[in-house]
């Protein structure tokens, strides 16, 4: 089975997890991981894979391991391209080096530039495409055409993977089925698409199963859930705008995509779901919540002013998970964001232990979050006992 190098996003620990889950390696593991990649055997495509990934910029085909950098001579970088018969279409070519130092980087710089010349004297018209950071962009290497011309090279521990980039994150839909949606309410939170995706991935790879977003806002998460292959999905939301909006935004999708699927978006209070949904019937729970009144929390100063509105969310999640633990099927599981509250060197967490009393197990707890966010996510994954 081939071997690929994931080269992760920017929350590696979150998207590590998704790696193990989709590809449903929790008992093998994971050959090799780093701060920022992880290496796995897989039989699934890649471009497959890198879509159905939020957290994963690139994949690359593992082809070589070295314990110097020395070893990666230019005969050996003109084999890994396999350039067999010259073409009039150029050829673009480049590498990413992870992990490793300024002065390395250079010395592999002259390498690439010696095989451009190498290249151009057997008359390949060809272009090395350089950025301004040792490791290309996803965009770089989309707009460069540098698919299976792009040579990873990672540094961990006391050698270096090599491999080549044969897929890379699609930034163009992902900001498509974000900005051009018709409906978008900053008010009440803007969850990116990447992590909706990434929340989705953690409960594994099947896609069978029915799944509901019970504080669905703009339907972020239940618009992955259909890209993903989800045919049973359900929506609800206190307020009837976010109901509309999630209507338009799904309509919208699978006109965009040419989706189908079963979907039902209602106007129910999170403490009445056990009214509107039978008893054991939704097999996947995947929501970010209300997590709190956005602008009184960026106006405080003070961690402390704060307690008031985490007592008030952690009842409004108590509450949640009761009905939660009605309308799952036994084993079912459900994907939730906890807010974490940051101010200055301070955290105010709002996960409360006493949901575990409820009947359910947690099993992951992951963070997510962005340099200076007063407000950052605790992604958790629970199981119905």
């Amino acid at each position: 089975m081939p071997k690929y190098i994931f080269i992760l996003g920017q929350s590696s620990e979150l998207a590590r997890q998704e790696i193990i889950s989709v590809l449903n390696k929790q008992k093998i593991g994971l050959i090799a991981t780093g701060s920022n990649f992880a290496i796995s055997e897989t039989d699934q495509p890649p471009q497959q894979l890198i879509n159905a990934l939020g957290g994963t910029i690139k994949i690359a085909r593992l082809i070589d391991s070295i314990n110097d950098l020395s070893q990666l001579t230019i005969q050996k970088w003109e084999k890994y391209l396999n350039l067999k018969t010259t073409t009039d279409k150029k050829i673009h070519f480049g590498f990413s080096l992870y992990n490793d130092n300024q002065k390395n980087y250079k010395e592999i710089t002259n390498v690439a530039l010696q095989l451009k010349k190498i290249l151009k004297n057997q008359n390949h018209k060809i272009r090395l495409v350089t950025g301004r950071q040792p490791e290309l962009s996803s965009v770089i290497v989309a707009k460069n055409h540098l698919l299976n011309t792009e040579l990873i090279i990672i540094k961990h521990d006391f050698q270096y993977f090599l491999g080549m980039t044969e897929a890379v994150q699609d930034f163009i839909k992902y900001g498509q089925r974000d900005i051009a949606r018709p409906c978008r309410d900053s008010r009440s939170g803007m969850l990116p698409p990447k992590v909706a995706q990434m929340m989705i991935n953690l409960a594994g790879p099947a896609r069978h199963k029915i799944i509901l977003d019970p504080f669905c806002g703009s339907g972020t998460i239940l618009q992955e859930a259909m890209l993903l292959g989800f045919k049973k999905i359900y929506g609800s939301d206190l307020k009837q705008s976010a109901v509309d909006n999630t209507t338009q935004n799904i309509h919208w999708l699978k006109e965009t995509f040419s989706l189908s699927s079963k979907e039902d978006i209602k106007k129910i209070d999170v403490k009445n779901l056990s009214q509107f949904f039978s008893i054991g019937s939704i097999d996947l729970i995947v929501t970010e919540p209300f997590l709190g009144e956005a602008g009184f929390i960026h106006r405080q100063k003070d961690i402390q002013a704060l307690e008031e509105t985490k007592r008030e969310l952690q009842q409004l999640y108590y509450r949640a998970f009761q009905e939660f633990y009605k309308i799952l099927k036994p084993q079912g599981q459900i994907v939730f964001v906890f807010p974490i509250f940051n101010i200055g060197e301070k955290q105010l967490f709002t996960l409360d232990k006493k949901i575990s009393q409820l009947g359910f197990c947690l099993q992951l707890k992951l963070p997510y979050s962005r340099p200076g966010q007063k407000v950052a996510r605790q992604i958790t994954m629970w199981q119905k006992k």
